[in-house]
């Protein structure tokens, strides 16, 4: 039998990913509102994310101190994602200056409660680049658990290669991102 949720040891994560995360929103941060993305890639015991999903337009919010995602944006990225082979190993979004780079109630309640997926708080408005100095959660169990620094660099490995892909999403699909902001 095929487990649904195999487990995963370890991710790695490249700086271009990274890179187009904060590219993805810090214009939504730079104007007082929350935004995100989706990070997808193959799961196995060390998953590669290897594709940025920024989600602006229908179905999604930025509001200050609220993002939003619809389940019909869900549902674009994932008629898109399955034929590639993809699946969603993490979400990253943006709490605005001052407010810490910590899940809150509403991000541990009603983000994505798969295990072994990743949810990552940026702080500073997504003006934080050290990714040292974001929260990093991992959901097992029934909730999600903050990684200690120590467990950070045993379980994440930031690679330098290049050949992730840059994508932006909505109710209507998902489309190469070609805008660098």
């Amino acid at each position: 039998m095929t487990l649904v949720y195999p487990p995963i040891e370890s991710w790695v994560v490249t700086e271009e990913v990274l890179a187009g995360t904060l590219e993805g929103v810090r214009t939504a941060g730079r104007l007082g509102r929350e935004a995100g993305v989706f990070w997808l890639g193959r799961r196995d015991r060390t998953a590669r994310i290897s594709a940025v999903v920024v989600l602006r337009g229908v179905g999604v919010e930025e509001l200050p101190n609220c993002w939003r995602v619809s389940p019909e944006v869900f549902g674009a990225v994932t008629r898109w994602a399955m034929p590639r082979n993809l699946c969603l190993l993490g979400v990253a979004h943006i709490h605005l200056c001052g407010v810490r780079p910590a899940l809150s109630w509403t991000d541990r309640n009603f983000g994505v409660r798969a295990p072994g997926v990743l949810s990552v708080v940026i702080g500073n408005a997504g003006d934080e680049c050290d990714y040292r100095n974001w929260g990093w959660y991992v959901f097992e169990g029934s909730d999600y658990r903050v990684f200690s620094q120590s467990e950070t660099v045993k379980r994440l490995r930031i690679d330098s290669s290049s050949g992730d892909e840059r994508w932006i999403a909505d109710a209507n699909g998902v489309r190469p991102l070609m805008e660098r902001q």
